[in-house]
């Protein structure tokens, strides 16, 4: 699937920008021998659930907050999106940027040192 503006989805730009304001005050909930970091928190367990449905996407999806110190290969599930929260992210060698998001339907996809993405996937 091609990237797509959050932008043109009702509400996903203004959510991913609250999740933005909110990153320096998350709850890192594990970090990795690698410095790899999943967020966690009520707080932000309420926008991602608000970015699945300005998205339209199935409430049993999982949504987590990571942030990836060195580029690494995510082993996703057939289907996923990838929504880069401060920054863009590079993905499989290409950008994607801030502001922007794209459902990846390819296992695994390589992402980029230092960035910060929601992903949202079937449990």
């Amino acid at each position: 699937m091609e990237p797509r503006r959050l932008e043109d989805v009702t509400d996903a730009e203004r959510i991913r920008k609250e999740i933005k304001v909110l990153l320096p005050q998350v709850t890192t909930i594990e970090e990795d021998e690698k410095g790899n970091k999943k967020y966690g928190g009520d707080a932000l367990l309420v926008l991602i659930s608000r970015m699945k449905t300005a998205l339209g996407i199935d409430e049993n999806w999982e949504g987590r907050l990571r942030y990836w110190k060195n580029s690494t290969k995510l082993n996703l599930p057939n289907s996923a999106y990838l929504i880069p929260i401060p920054k863009g992210i590079e993905v499989n060698g290409w950008l994607l940027k801030e502001g922007w998001f794209v459902q990846i339907n390819s296992n695994p996809v390589g992402v980029g040192a230092g960035t910060t993405t929601l992903v949202v996937a079937p449990r």
